[in-house]
């Protein structure tokens, strides 16, 4: 009889173990990762990984992020930990105003989340062109190097700008801010003209403008963004109108999660 319990807690032991594994898995990878990048994390059997993400994924553990079968930290363990939008809900909320502003201005429009230092792609609708920019839902990418990333740190005070810097600051181009003086005059910046524009800052051929989207507790929980190769956009001339269009859109989806 004792070594039937025995034997049992220590199943449960490990089944315990292999499933925050992966959860760490899913938690801790460069980007939305799928069964075969957690089992190589995990060293588990790819059978194994899926059957867990499956179980993680009905509880809201994590969340399924593209058809490719990929996926990012879910809504129940951001629940636990204090956050007010999922994923999932933000997407269900943000995508008609993206394909909205994706058709009025005719470049790819995204939604982004911060996640720890990076800003992560939750999704993303993308236009018909002959030149377009790679869809990056499920990426992640320094704050400090995207628009939506300065636009979600816009809120942050000098204190906050400053650990973040200390950790180092990746230069991604040429344009890129590196230093931490220009970094914390740069989101100062954003903080007045409530958005964040990069020019050629995370690729040289790619500019971008974001706006956040604040939350019912009156904290940004996302920006939306909106970019294109450096030849067309933006045009001069439509400046105003596109930072208009952006934080209209932005506005819309806040008005929507607070509703």
């Amino acid at each position: 009889m004792e070594r039937s319990v025995s034997f049992l807690y220590t199943t449960r032991i490990q089944s315990i173990e292999r499933t925050f594994s992966v959860l760490r898995a899913v938690a801790n990878g460069p980007a939305a990762v799928g069964v075969s990048e957690v089992s190589r994390a995990t060293g588990l059997a790819k059978s194994t990984c899926s059957r867990i993400l499956a179980s993680l994924s009905e509880l809201g553990i994590v969340e399924r992020v593209d058809e490719a079968g990929r996926f990012v930290v879910g809504e129940g363990l951001r629940a636990l930990a204090g956050s007010a939008v999922s994923p999932r809900s933000l997407r269900e909320v943000a995508r008609p105003h993206l394909v909205e502003l994706a058709n009025l201005l005719g470049e790819c429009a995204s939604i982004a989340v911060r996640d720890g230092r990076d800003g992560l792609y939750v999704d993303q609708v993308t236009v018909e062109s002959p030149v377009q920019v790679t869809d990056w839902t499920g990426q992640r990418f320094p704050l400090h190097t995207i628009a939506a990333g300065l636009a979600l740190m816009g809120a942050w005070g000098p204190a906050e700008v400053e650990a973040y810097a200390a950790k180092g600051l990746e230069a991604f181009t040429e344009h890129t801010v590196t230093s931490k003086t220009a970094l914390k005059r740069r989101v100062a910046g954003v903080a007045v003209a409530g958005v964040a524009w990069t020019m050629g800052e995370f690729s040289s051929e790619i500019n971008g403008l974001a706006a956040p989207v604040w939350g019912a507790d009156g904290q940004v929980v996302a920006s939306v963004a909106v970019y294109g190769p450096a030849f067309r956009f933006p045009a001069q001339a439509d400046q105003s109108f596109i930072e208009q269009a952006v934080c209209q859109t932005a506005l819309s989806i806040n008005t929507q999660l607070v509703g």
